[in-house]
């Protein structure tokens, strides 16, 4: 191929429902004339490998869409073994995904429209969005992105279970189904390790999908729940036999996935958050999804989440969560007080506040005000330490001696340093980027102290170059941590949010910093006036950026800040070092390493001595004063934290880019 037809007007990354539904509403809407289109999927969609099912009305637009493929439908719905009830005048429909790919396939005929069988390894977004594939790289003026999710985001997510599934198509050999009931949720199987239910499609008298479905932490196991499938069949129908089956996991995350939508790309399908986190349902909402998008032409316009819903959706997946047992008398009791179409259409996200409120208030609500206080405090959880932080510097405040450091200042500094300060830059060979084995080994001792070697010479031969030296990679690995912790992915912003935290924290305390100078043998006779002003004029366009990124964590650092000025230098900077900063980073390392607190104190251990070790033979003298002692500790920390830089800026990049 040449570079001229590698350039297609759209290119669909992924063959799945939502590609199959809006390639459907792009040819309904006339907006595949003279259009090149390329479908990239590594399948060719000739299995049925799904079941998509959805409600709805028979004068609604999806029912008219698709009616031509519906292979089955249901106009009764039961729970557990409770009287089946109508849903009329809606419907419950079924389509084969293998329909819904032929019909996408007979339209790939009547246009331009060319399937190539490979992955999708990388998009690049710009003017033309460049697409990177196991055959060859593809260029679009538009690109429609279903590709699989980036689980690593949606199980960071606090509020995330799976729903995984396992099926049986099977036909009776003498039982009868109800032919127009469709047993939405029959909770009569095991609920000792999450919420589970049967699920069960009569296709006709003899034949049917049944189906156990797990909300819960731990995706459903086939063997088990074959196991379970065949023992519920058979008490409940009696002798069958298998005639196909399926098999799959759906994520149930209440968060925005489509943050990454621009002008030329836009998210469809999972990726743009069309799967209704406390159902698992997604087809209505990828329909409504690709008429909003073929609406006025072809708009980039994002899947429309509407926060109340959003909400009672964080609410279930926390019960389902915290307290799995509970989710069957939940359902169960939503069933028995409310009519089934009401349920459908509190689904459908279309009920009035007052409806909602209705329907709550015959369910179990103290279990949903044990929710409401559980989402109550993970929404404050970000904040909640810098909080503390800024009361801690309120009350020291409050001290009239604030600014001279005290026996309990350091008494709250000492203990913070052993807990965490010391510990968390202790598990540097853990990040794997001074020696690739993440092991404890003299080679990792050695380049570890060889690293601190230049640092401690420049600080002896020349001291202001030490200083400049310890400010720049300070700044750095302080604004790489937070900026990482705020979740901004920008250098830049890394770079500017360390400078301007050290220059206003130095120079809103400019005679402690001018007197820790002249401790460390620096003489500095400049006029103060013009940094300070620069100093508050940075911390002003950060508190600007925190408000239009909107990181309340961020706002409260620099409140920390504005309020630790009327304290001493260094428990300012011990506070923030100790409290803020190593806390997050002993928080990011648990969280990579996957480990217990204990584990981590304990792999630390040698370190925290080894630091203590070096502190007390090289920095500390008994002839010096305790001030004197405090700026030459500065000395002994930023050689201590040279290599720890290196080490957590290579973590960091590396969790946050990729690199």
């Amino acid at each position: 191929m040449s570079i001229a037809t590698n350039h297609y007007d759209i290119i669909f990354s992924g063959w799945g429902a939502s590609s199959c539904i809006l390639i459907k509403e792009l040819q309904k809407k006339k907006l595949l004339a003279n259009k090149r289109v390329l479908v990239i999927d590594p399948s060719d969609k000739l299995e049925n490998d799904k079941t998509f099912c959805f409600w709805a009305n028979k004068n609604e637009g999806i029912y008219e869409d698709y009616r031509s493929i519906i292979s089955n439908h249901w106009s009764k719905i039961q729970i557990n073994n409770f009287p089946a009830e109508s849903i009329a005048p809606l419907f419950y429909f079924h389509i084969n995904s293998v329909d819904l790919y032929n019909q996408a396939r007979a339209i790939f005929e009547k246009f331009d429209i060319t399937h190539l069988k490979a992955n999708v390894t990388k998009i690049e977004d710009g003017k033309v969005v460049h697409v990177n594939t196991s055959l060859g790289k593809f260029s679009c003026s538009l690109l429609f992105d279903s590709r699989s999710l980036d689980y690593e985001k949606v199980i960071k997510s606090p509020h995330f279970i799976y729903q995984s599934f396992f099926g049986l198509k099977i036909k009776l050999k003498s039982g009868i189904f109800e032919e127009a009931v469709y047993k939405m949720m029959d909770f009569r199987v095991s609920q000792n390790v999450a919420t589970q239910f049967v699920y069960v499609l009569p296709y006709d008298s003899a034949s049917a999908l049944v189906e156990l479905t797990r909300f819960g932490k731990q995706i459903i196991d086939k063997t088990t729940a074959k196991e379970e499938l065949e023992e519920y069949i058979v008490s409940n129908f009696g002798a069958y036999e298998v005639v196909d089956q399926e098999y799959g996991v759906i994520p149930m995350a209440s968060i925005n996935m489509d943050e990454q939508l621009s002008k030329n790309i836009i998210q469809i399908g999972t990726r743009a958050g069309n799967v209704k986190p406390s159902t698992g349902y997604a087809f209505k909402n990828m329909y409504n999804h690709a008429v909003d998008i073929c609406e006025n032409g072809i708009v980039a316009k994002k899947f429309k989440l509407k926060k109340r819903f959003q909400f009672y959706d964080q609410l279930l997946l926390i019960i389902l969560i915290k307290w799995p047992l509970l989710g069957r008398p939940i359902f169960e009791r939503l069933f028995a007080t409310q009519h089934p179409n009401f349920i459908l259409k509190f689904l459908d996200e279309k009920t009035s506040v007052k409806e909602d409120v209705q329907l709550f208030s015959k369910l179990q609500i103290g279990t949903f005000l044990m929710a409401l206080w559980h989402w109550v405090v993970g929404r404050c959880a970000a904040v909640i330490s810098s909080l503390i932080l800024l009361m801690a510097a309120f009350a020291f405040s409050l001290d009239p001696a604030a600014n001279e450091l005290s026996s309990v200042h350091l008494t709250v500094l000492v203990v913070g340093l052993l807990a965490v300060g010391i510990p968390h830059g202790a598990l540097d060979h853990l990040t794997g980027v001074i020696t690739k084995n993440k092991k404890v080994s003299l080679r990792f001792i050695f380049i570890y102290l060889l690293l601190m070697v230049p640092i401690f010479g420049l600080w002896y031969f020349y001291p202001f170059i030490g200083l400049l030296l310890f400010v720049l990679y300070s700044a750095w690995h302080f604004g790489q941590t937070d900026i990482n912790h705020w979740g901004l992915k920008s250098y830049w912003m890394s770079i500017f949010w360390g400078i301007t935290l050290l220059l206003y924290m130095f120079f809103s305390h400019d005679q402690d910093f001018i007197f820790i100078l002249e401790n460390l043998g620096i003489t500095t006779s400049i006029d103060l006036h013009v940094p300070k002003l620069i100093s508050e004029f940075l911390f002003i366009c950060c508190a600007l950026l925190a408000i239009i990124k909107k990181k309340v964590d961020w706002l409260l650092i620099l409140a920390f800040l504005f309020v630790g000025s009327s304290l001493s230098l260094v428990l300012t900077f011990g506070l923030y070092f100790i409290y803020h900063h190593s806390r997050i980073g002993w928080v990011d390392l648990k969280s990579a390493l996957k480990i217990s607190n204990a584990t981590m104190f304990v792999k630390a251990l040698p370190f925290n001595l080894g630091a203590l070790v070096i502190y007390l033979l090289f920095f500390l003298k008994g002839d010096f004063t305790m001030e004197q002692n405090i700026s030459y500790f500065f000395i002994f920390l930023s050689c201590i934290s040279f290599p720890h830089v290196l080490s957590m800026s290579g973590f960091y990049l590396k969790k946050t880019f990729g690199k």
